[in-house]
């Protein structure tokens, strides 16, 4: 077995011991990653999935069977559809659940135990928006395609069997590579896919004429998946944040400026949750602090875009040229919707989520490619007789 010589920081990184193995995997053609080698891994994923599979098919046929169908259309209430968002859903998340808990300790490499569990809420509401989400788009394009479809009991079992298995292989799979990449690419497909498919499927054509929290008022159909958006958005958000910063304090030592900027970007994400907690319904109590916390968002984010050569001096010089610049255009959309009115309160709402969106992506990458990708320069040279070597 060829061998290969280690700097000693990166022998202790890697946790290995003298009878241990490492082995390397070739991203690109100049790329690789080197991590240590378990001696009996398995795919969990491929190995795991079967069990809930068959659970949620045998309940499957179970309901059918005791509300007495002998053919199951492929939506509708008593439908495949219904039973895999229902049963198949169900036993999936409890699956990945009990995964996840699982993998808690080799997660503790990378995040410390009490991130872990403040993140496991929002990781596990996230997931079950998502997913649920995904399936309902899909048998809504299904039922398009198919309208009026049925099959027999055991059609449909199979039927259901395929998507349930799918669903499981998937979401075991998510945990087996679970990363801060996924929560942070979790956070792009809730906040994104949320509002894209509460806008698609409001049921006012015209909703965009008077403002964007129309869509979380009673007026909306989609105003529950509108507001659990924002809210599961924020919890994501404070979890990064909270990962991020907790990192950040271990690596560069605890500074002021750092718990500050924290802490605006925390009550950032608190307001932009009490936007979705409380819908602006009539012109109450309610309305106003929906206002007032839809005008915290853009006192927090405005003190955290302009403030950020301060609170983060060590950044590259187009972080702050960026941030300035998207200050910049949220400013001059401001005045093109008032006083100059160009463009409707919607499109400004929409114009500011936007950029605002954008500028928090890309200081969450900055800092995690700071944090979890440093480059670090070795000399290379070819060993021939590692053996010699050794004795040495």
């Amino acid at each position: 077995m060829k061998k290969i010589l280690l700097p000693e920081e990166l022998y202790d990184q890697l946790e290995l011991s003298g009878e241990k193995e490492i082995e390397v995997v070739e991203n690109n053609k100049n790329s690789f990653t080197i991590r240590a080698k378990t001696p009996h891994k398995r795919e969990e994923a491929a190995r795991v999935f079967l069990i809930p599979t068959a659970l949620s098919t045998l309940l499957f046929f179970v309901a059918s069977q005791v509300m007495g169908l002998s053919q199951i259309k492929l939506s509708g209430t008593a439908s495949i559809s219904t039973g895999v968002l229902v049963i198949a859903n169900t036993i999936a998340l409890t699956s990945f659940i009990i995964a996840f808990i699982k993998k808690r300790k080799e997660l503790y490499h990378t995040m410390l135990p009490r991130v872990y569990w403040r993140t496991f809420p929002s990781v596990i509401l996230s997931v079950f928006i998502i997913v649920t989400l995904g399936l309902v788009a899909l048998f809504w394009f299904l039922n398009q395609l198919f309208y009026g479809l049925s099959f027999d009991v055991f059609t449909s079992m199979l039927i259901f069997a395929i998507f349930s298995g799918i669903l499981n292989y998937l979401l075991i799979f998510a945990v087996d590579t679970f990363s801060i990449q996924m929560m942070i690419n979790m956070l792009i497909m809730v906040s994104v896919g949320g509002l894209v498919a509460s806008m698609a499927a409001n049921n006012n054509q015209y909703w965009w004429q008077k403002n964007f929290s129309l869509l979380g008022t009673s007026e909306s159909n989609t105003s529950l998946q509108f507001n659990m958006t924002l809210v599961v958005s924020a919890a994501l958000m404070i979890a990064l944040f909270d990962y991020i910063f907790v990192s950040i304090r271990e690596k560069l030592g605890h500074r002021i400026r750092f718990m500050i900027l924290q802490i605006l970007l925390t009550l950032c994400a608190i307001s932009i949750a009490l936007v979705g907690l409380i819908p602006n319904n009539g012109d109450g109590l309610a309305h106003i602090m929906h206002d007032v916390a839809a005008q915290l968002i853009v006192l927090f984010m405005s003190l955290s875009i302009l403030g950020i050569r301060w609170f983060l001096p060590d950044l590259d010089k187009n972080m702050y040229r960026i941030s300035y610049g998207l200050a910049g255009l949220i400013v001059f959309g401001y005045f093109l919707w008032h006083p100059f009115y160009y463009l409707n309160l919607t499109a400004f709402e929409i114009l500011s989520f936007s950029l605002s969106f954008a500028w928090i992506m890309l200081l969450i990458n900055t800092l995690v490619r700071i944090l979890f990708n440093p480059r670090v320069v070795y000399q290379v040279d070819i060993v021939k007789d590692v053996e010699k070597i050794t004795e040495k």
